[in-house]
């Protein structure tokens, strides 16, 4: 476990296809709603895929001015209203020594979606005609930007695009600089906004989303002996994250401890996982390594399980090949199967599933898996959740490209009894 700095999460914001806000996306969590629905953006009449996970009830009007908000890209619209969530959820003044606030976000297409709808509009009309906040809406790191410009923050400030796992990497990232002690405090998350009809189609001619449009409730079916892709959705989510000292010094509230990471490459294909789940296990094992614990002590898995066919199965297999027997007293849960897959955003979103878990002593269920598919043998929690207190959770994302990255979220509680030992000894 590198650095002395013990890093907390204090404060949470999310966008989702289920919830807008801490409190509606818990509740859809705890219902097991699917957030998956017929596409409404774009007519996706010619498309094979025509389900993916929209969020209808996001206005950035309610966290910004029109004026403010139009010189954004949906990313960025919806990023910021999730740091402005997370801020006033952990109740922090941010104003008093801004060099030691960080920004970390996360982002696998960033604001290519305005791009594409701007070059139709030159196409059309001519350069003149084009937006002109268009270079600063596209660029990748225009979401933590936003972040820092908005509330004057005055420390790093970096967007990570690694694919699938970007905000979960954003997340390593702020844990080593407040481990180091570089800052207190970080703005930490990711964000996704794929339903454009040239970005969709290309998802679709990489034939990796599900075909199942008839019950779009119905899918994605992580695990289940029926799965056929992942379902595209958008979102967001910030976590707010405090060294334990700065947030004790000012009685914070604390959800979790981000307590270990480790990120790795597959160097196999750009679509799929290494179907022998080496790299995946390694990058589980260092991160559990890095939290200082052992495999053993992990008592719930957040899989990245979005639904694909080989890579459940590689992401299952790693895991037996990992926890061993022990595997089969593990329950697993699949986030993706509710929210569908926000890509660049899972590590996140999910983060913030995780933290609101740990917090409130409940392990969630999956949805949409009839038949666990025999090749995937883990114990997938289906039926209902659990209300048992939590002690340290994994977190996985996997991506295109060959990226793994893992994060391990413990309870205060456990830093309490540690502290509690150490004052004993």
């Amino acid at each position: 476990m590198s650095g002395t700095q013990k890093v907390v999460i204090t404060g949470i914001g999310v966008v989702s296809p289920i919830g807008v806000g801490k409190k509606a996306f818990w509740s859809g969590l705890l219902e097991g709603r699917s957030g998956t629905k017929r596409v409404t953006a774009f007519d996706v009449t010619s498309y094979p895929t025509q389900v993916a996970g929209e969020i209808h009830d996001f206005d950035p009007n309610d966290f910004m001015s029109h004026k403010y908000a139009r010189r954004m890209d949906r990313s960025s619209q919806m990023i910021l209203a999730a740091a402005s969530m997370a801020m006033d959820d952990a109740k922090i003044k941010v104003d008093t020594n801004p060099s030691r606030i960080g920004v970390f976000t996360g982002t696998a297409i960033g604001g290519q979606a305005w791009a594409f709808r701007e070059y139709e509009v030159f196409r059309e009309k001519g350069i003149k005609r084009i937006n002109p906040f268009t270079a600063i809406s596209t660029f990748p790191n225009a979401s933590s930007a936003q972040i820092s410009f908005r509330f004057g923050l005055k420390g790093p400030s970096d967007t990570i695009s690694a694919g699938c796992v970007s905000s979960t990497v954003a997340i390593g990232y702020a844990l080593d600089h407040l481990r180091a002690g570089r800052i207190d405090v970080a703005f930490v998350g990711g964000t996704e906004a794929p339903l454009d009809p040239a970005i969709f189609g290309a998802y679709c001619a990489a034939r990796v989303m599900t075909t199942a449009n008839e019950n779009p409730y119905q899918v994605p079916r992580p695990f289940d002996i029926k799965r056929d892709g992942i379902v595209l959705s958008e979102g967001a989510a910030v976590v707010l994250c405090e060294t334990l000292e700065h947030a004790l010094n000012r009685d914070a509230r604390i959800y979790a401890e981000i307590a270990g990471w480790s990120h790795n490459a597959d160097c196999y294909g750009m679509m799929t996982m290494n179907p022998n789940g080496g790299q995946a296990q390694a990058v589980m094992r260092e991160a559990i390594s890095n939290a200082g614990i052992t495999p053993r002590e992990i008592a719930y898995i957040q899989a990245h399980a979005a639904g694909t066919v080989a890579d459940d199965r590689t992401e299952a297999g790693a895991l037996r090949d990992l926890f061993g027997d022990k595997i089969e007293d593990i329950p697993v849960v699949s986030v993706k199967s509710m929210i569908g897959h926000t890509q660049g955003a899972s590590g996140a979103i999910e983060a913030v599933a995780a933290a609101l878990s740990i917090h409130k002593g409940v392990i969630l269920r999956s949805i949409n898996c009839d038949t666990i598919d025999p090749n995937c043998a883990i114990r997938l929690n289906r039926a209902q959740c659990l209300n048992i207190p939590v002690q340290n959770v994994l977190l996985n994302t996997f991506g295109f490209g060959g990226k793994n990255a893992s994060v391990v979220l413990r309870s205060y509680g456990s830093l309490q009894d540690e502290k509690l030992w150490m004052h004993w000894v």
